[in-house]
């Protein structure tokens, strides 16, 4: 499964239809870390972007020598089944139709009804996944106008995130078409070494465009440079509506996806049924005097770290003037509540939780228009003052456990991810 082979990165898909994919945001060819025509491009933005999200280094802080666990997913994929045996003879474009299919099948289809509610349900499952009312008009305005007038009262963080475009345009051109090299660079993807992983990543990210292209039609909602000449973006903003952010949805679903893989400690509950739980990730946060501190003692930075970088990549699409803060943090959420549901059902958990958002009350917290997004904003107010709200173990997942292949793709990716040990 060669997956990441040439310098082209978004040119993966066009649409969910094949190799030329998406126009590829993130295709067959996402990782351009090395060896290729835009590694120093690549390189140049992995420099700021590591000074952006590594508050500090302690050489004496490493990953764990040995992820707990590890051990029954490595026995589970010493030979693959038939299923997926007959699955890796298939070339790359079939294969992406077949895991893009399984993981359509786990939700039920996109629910938007006019001036209610957008909902993203379980294919089994009363509770929604993740649900979002729509802003109440008042007055004679519309629907959109009710949204877009919110949003205009966000136009000074624009202003302000504009003061970083010089330190970031490198970072805003790659990740128009490439955010992989970036979680890359900090978990150690490779398509020869993690080829399983990758496969669902770039699968994560096709369902992302799947899902938020209709919200984004259905909310219609205007770009800060259509409100305001002054904004001058510094990318040619996308065609479509600009919330919820599809960089956000996209980013936080990759990096939940990936501490999901990577650590345990996102873990929680009784036994084998404890549920994954990506709010954890920001217990790692620089609050109070902790700083980069991990939990149960161990050193491994990862979950901090991908929840900093999907911030960025979030963050880099207000520097460029094409998004408000508020279209991040709905992506933020929705990408949140995505790789939670799907790491619980391919781990094989009895439930998940739920995710919401509202935004009916105006500058009273909480609400995602009176705060500009950053990492920490999100960190330092969740969960009890952040506008995300989440409700442990609303979806009871019964048999809902993905398909075969699916199962299988995770455990090897699970074992890819692991580290061994340093003794």
């Amino acid at each position: 499964m060669g997956r990441l082979g040439s310098a082209n990165g978004r040119n993966g898909r066009n649409g969910r239809n094949g190799r030329n994919g998406r126009n590829g945001r993130n295709g067959r060819d996402g990782a351009n870390l090395s060896g290729v025509s835009s590694d120093g491009q690549v390189a140049s933005t992995l420099i700021s972007t590591f000074e952006g999200i590594t508050h500090s280094w302690d050489s004496s802080k490493r990953r764990p020598d040995q992820r707990s666990g590890h051990s029954g997913d490595l026995h589970s994929v010493t030979q693959p089944s038939n299923v997926l045996a007959g699955f890796e003879r298939y070339e790359d474009f079939f294969q992406d139709h077949i895991v893009d299919y399984n993981i359509d099948a786990l939700f039920a289809p996109l629910t938007l009804n006019e001036g209610e509610h957008v909902v993203l349900g379980a294919a089994s499952a009363e509770h929604a996944v993740f649900t979002i009312q729509r802003p109440s008009p008042t007055g004679a305005a519309s629907d959109v106008g009710a949204l877009n007038t919110r949003l205009a009262r966000q136009m000074k963080w624009v202003k302000s995130a504009a003061a970083a475009r010089d330190e970031r345009l490198d970072e805003i051109l790659v990740q128009q078409t490439d955010t992989l090299s970036f979680f890359a660079a900090l978990v150690g993807l490779d398509e020869s070494r993690t080829p399983w992983t990758i496969a669902l990543l770039e699968a994560v990210l096709r369902f992302g465009t799947y899902i938020e292209m209709p919200m984004k039609l259905h909310f219609n909602a205007a770009r800060p440079c259509q409100m305001s000449s002054i904004v001058q973006p510094v990318i040619q903003p996308p065609t479509h509506g600009g919330f919820p952010s599809g960089h956000a949805l996209e980013a936080y679903a990759v990096a939940t996806l990936l501490y999901g893989l990577v650590e345990n400690s996102g873990f929680e509950g009784n036994g084998g049924q404890s549920q994954f739980n990506a709010l954890k990730a920001f217990d790692a946060s620089d609050r109070g005097s902790g700083g980069d501190r991990c939990e149960s003692g161990q050193h491994a930075q990862e979950q901090l770290l991908l929840m900093r970088l999907a911030a960025r990549i979030a963050e880099n699409r207000t520097v460029a003037g094409v998004h408000f803060p508020a279209d991040s943090f709905v992506g933020a959420g929705m990408g949140l509540a995505i790789g939670e549901y799907l790491v619980n059902v391919l781990s094989g958990k009895a439930t998940s939780a739920a995710y919401s958002m509202s935004f009916q009350r105006d500058c009273e917290r909480p609400s995602l228009f009176c705060a500009d997004f950053r990492h920490d904003t999100l960190a330092v107010h969740a969960p009890a003052e952040s506008p995300i709200a989440r409700v442990n173990g609303a979806i009871n997942l019964g048999q809902a456990h993905g398909s075969p292949i699916l199962r299988e793709i995770w455990a090897r990716a699970r074992v890819e991810m692991s580290t061994p040990s340093f003794e």
